[in-house]
């Protein structure tokens, strides 16, 4: 299985090399002169869409994807983000779900409707909607993703304190008491094994939010993987 994946990833990567808009827009000098490799073209109209990354980076950095537009007589190329008027949605690129089905820590709720939820336990904002959870679990099933934020310091020791419930209920009730201000995560009696496997566990879930392309939190999406408003729900 694995060795298929791999095939099937290196043909994906063939095809999409030899998209002849990618190799058309990366021969473009604008592009050629900034060091950019042309990832993957949307058109939307009038403008291309392109995900792009540097191709060299310093040590001990990333290469980190980022999304521009070119405009169809190639004449300007336009940073920053692009809105749709109608719907007022990001502009992007739609999120393989491969990156992340069945990749969540754990489920939460018995409802017929799916939400993916990337959260980090100490974000502000990710504990109002955490609070709101166990009033919708009947009518949803949440998937979380737990994306502790390099900025907040308890946010991992938070996240290894939920891991360690005994099953997706548990995880859940521990991720909505830290929501409203228990301090249990605080003494969490890990074992050196459990230490070392909830924080490989934690980093697993970083990376498939990092694929992802998620940037904050909590970011909620619908079944379709369409960001949702998770203050109206």
């Amino acid at each position: 299985m694995k060795k298929t994946l791999i095939a099937f990833a290196s043909i994906a990567s063939a095809l999409m090399a030899n998209d002849p808009l990618v190799t058309e827009l990366s021969s473009l000098n604008i592009i050629q002169e900034n060091q950019i490799h042309v990832l993957k073209v949307k058109d939307e109209g009038n403008v291309y869409l392109i995900k792009g990354e540097p191709t060299q980076v310093a040590p001990g950095q990333s290469k980190q994807p980022f999304d521009f537009y070119v405009t169809k007589d190639k004449k300007i190329l336009i940073t920053g983000n692009g809105i749709y008027t109608q719907t007022h949605e990001k502009v992007g690129f739609p999120l393989d779900k491969n990156i992340i089905e069945g990749k969540e820590a754990f489920s939460y709720g018995t409802g017929s409707k799916i939400l993916y939820v990337f959260t980090d336990p100490q974000c502000p904002y990710c504990k109002q909607f955490e609070k709101k959870m166990e009033t919708l679990k009947d009518k949803y099933t949440f998937k979380i993703y737990l994306f502790p934020l390099p900025f907040h310091a308890e946010a991992i020791p938070m996240s290894k304190w939920i891991l360690k419930g005994k099953d997706g209920e548990q995880m859940g009730e521990r991720l909505i008491s830290v929501a409203n201000g228990s301090t249990e995560y605080k003494n969490p009696m890990l074992s050196p094994d459990e230490e070392k496997q909830l924080t490989a566990k934690i980093e697993r879930q970083k990376n498939t939010a990092q694929e992802a392309e998620i940037r904050s939190t909590p970011t909620v999406l619908d079944s379709d993987l369409n960001k949702i408003n998770w203050s109206t729900l």
